[in-house]
């Protein structure tokens, strides 16, 4: 099961942590955003200490099926972002840290 949280949800934990605007965490949080997307695109990695690491990667074009329907198609070939958590994100979610 998922656990998706929306931008606003993480606006909202902030405001009631900080009691800041929601217009300025609003601009900070797209300002963040920004910074990653830049890095990304210019080096193709971006690292936060403490807390990871995103990456471009490459996937080339390959055969895909649709379940449904058994009809065969390719799945271009694309860009994709993972990300790496660091050894103390690992840690603590191995209850270490």
């Amino acid at each position: 099961m998922r656990n998706n949280i929306s931008k606003n949800d993480i606006l909202q934990k902030i405001k009631k942590t900080n009691g800041l605007p929601i217009s300025y965490l609003d601009m900070v949080f797209e300002n963040i955003f920004d910074v990653i997307k830049k890095g990304l695109i210019k080096d193709g990695i971006f690292k936060i200490s403490g807390f990871g690491t995103f990456k471009v990667l490459f996937k080339r074009q390959r055969p895909g099926i649709n379940p449904k329907t058994r009809i065969k198609y390719p799945i271009i070939e694309r860009k994709v972002v993972s990300f790496y958590p660091s050894k103390l994100i690992k840690k603590k979610l191995n209850g270490n840290g």
